[in-house]
């Protein structure tokens, strides 16, 4: 098992949406216009979005709030600060904070009308920490 699906299975309460489907991984790709990370492509290809205990990661859904395509581009209009060269991964909920993952994998956190900052190398890293 892979690093991101063994930490994945190890959260609290997880609640999966549908697996998601290489066509509608790599359609969601070409609507932002950047390479998602291998870590969140074999997430979304496993799971489609999940939900946890303190955890609601963006995917590949029907869900405006947890679709990464609505919720990316959301908050690129939200933010001027954060270029497009990143997508959504999490809405903490709090204080404005958004979790951003790069195409090469490292993921940051923002907060409104700021620059993010990186905090985790990988996806798994990042919810280990949570």
């Amino acid at each position: 098992m892979s690093k991101i699906i063994d930490t994945i299975e190890n959260l609290p309460n997880l609640l999966p949406l549908k697996p998601a489907t290489v066509e509608e991984v790599e359609n969601a790709e070409i609507e932002l216009a950047l390479p998602f990370a291998d870590d969140y492509k074999e997430y979304v290809l496993k799971y489609g979005a999940i939900m946890a205990d303190d955890v609601e990661l963006t995917g590949i859904a029907k869900s405006k709030n947890r679709d990464v395509v609505q919720v990316t581009r959301r908050e690129w209009k939200a933010n001027g600060n954060i270029g497009h060269n990143m997508y959504v991964v999490e809405n903490v909920g709090i204080d404005g904070i958004i979790i951003w993952q790069d195409c090469s994998g490292k993921i940051y956190e923002s907060t409104p009308n700021h620059y993010a900052k990186q905090i985790a190398n990988d996806l798994s890293s990042y919810l280990e920490s949570k």
